[in-house]
């Protein structure tokens, strides 16, 4: 199986999703959302590696309980609905299928480059391509590489409360409030760190003043 779509410029990839999202945006059109989402995964079925295929299907499980629901809020509150509740009409339907297929065209093109693109690669990119500031390019690596610190700070923040013997519900915002103590306290590193690397602002001209 062919890997192109992993050696393609980050950048071209990044400006084809833009153009083409955003094209197709102001096109309400049944049959091209679905083309749209049937060759974004064919695409990535046949020019990537088999794991990123599954991932996808992975990703198209909760995606799709989103888009039945959107589906029967079109269905149920679309054109043509009447009642307190709605009432399913030839209008609401229309509307209801969509608006689902147009969630799934838009999530093909976003799983087209993000499962076949490296972020480090994209941002390389985009400061080559777009003049993407040097400031801003660390910013943004730096921000990727905390995702998953954040990730694990949070679970550990729980297991400190579990180990208190305090109890946590589902939506309970404690650990997240412990987290963010951490975070903010790495954000303040990081950006002492961009200073010692000269990603700072120029200071003041000394025109002017006398010697």
């Amino acid at each position: 199986m062919s890997d192109f779509l992993l050696k393609i410029n980050p950048f071209y990839k990044f400006l084809f999703l833009i153009l083409f999202s955003s094209s197709i945006t102001f096109i309400h059109s049944f049959w091209l959302n679905v083309w749209v989402f049937a060759g974004c995964m064919f695409l990535l079925l046949i020019g990537t590696r088999p794991r990123l295929w599954l991932r996808a299907l992975k990703i198209l499980i909760p995606v799709s309980v989103s888009a039945a629901s959107i589906f029967m809020t079109g269905l149920l509150f679309g054109g043509g609905a009447t009642g307190r509740f709605g009432s399913i009409t030839a209008e609401s339907a229309q509307a209801g299928i969509q608006l689902a297929t147009r969630l799934y065209s838009f999530l093909g093109l976003g799983l087209l480059v993000a499962l076949t693109t490296d972020p480090y690669e994209l941002v390389k990119a985009m400061q080559k391509h777009a003049r993407l500031p040097r400031k801003f390019a660390y910013g943004t690596l730096c921000a990727l590489h905390l995702f998953p610190h954040i990730r694990t700070e949070y679970k550990n923040a729980k297991l400190a409360f579990q180990v208190r013997g305090i109890r946590l519900g589902p939506l309970s915002l404690k650990p997240i409030f412990s987290m963010l103590v951490n975070v903010f306290r790495w954000s303040e590193t990081l950006s002492i760190a961009m200073v010692s690397k000269g990603f700072h602002e120029a200071p003041p001209s000394a025109e002017g003043k006398e010697v």
